[in-house]
């Protein structure tokens, strides 16, 4: 499992916004310098994250972002899954059928990883990754602002 530098600068930005609460939009320029993130780099987050709904751009003076939705109402996973390609990087865990299709062919399939049907591990692998989903899912930004984050 990898999680870029994208969904670790994100959470942090989201969390300063969770923290503002209704005081009001902070621009970018002011989250990039509390948490020492590039501002192109923020603007990239900014975009995918304005894009997921997750917040919302305001112009003019005394512009900048706020939360869309209430920070309880934000779970990890959902920021993550959006700023990830991938979130758990191992083929047999991934978003793939326990069959694919062979090429060519609409009757015969081939599995997803030639060692899927022995593999000693992809237990392991699929268990950490629901371990993961679970806690980031049942955890929310408003958990992580308050640093009341919860194993379930």
């Amino acid at each position: 499992m990898f999680i870029s530098t994208r969904s670790r600068y994100g959470l942090r930005a989201m969390v300063q916004l969770a923290r503002n609460g209704q005081a009001g939009p902070l621009s970018l320029s002011g989250i990039a310098e509390e948490e020492e993130i590039p501002i192109r780099y923020l603007e990239q987050i900014f975009g995918r994250l304005r894009s997921a709904d997750f917040v919302q751009g305001r112009r003019g003076p005394g512009g900048g972002y706020v939360l869309s939705r209430s920070a309880s109402e934000i779970t990890l996973l959902e920021v993550i899954r959006v700023l990830e390609t991938e979130f758990f990087h191992t083929d047999c865990v991934l978003q793939c059928p326990d069959f694919k299709q062979k090429e060519g062919s609409s009757k015969e399939r081939i599995p997803c990883c030639s060692r899927e049907d022995r593999c000693p591990t992809k237990k392991l692998w699929t268990d950490i990754k629901l371990i993961c989903e679970t806690y980031l899912g049942n955890n929310t930004l408003a958990d992580l602002s308050n640093g009341s984050l919860e194993m379930e």
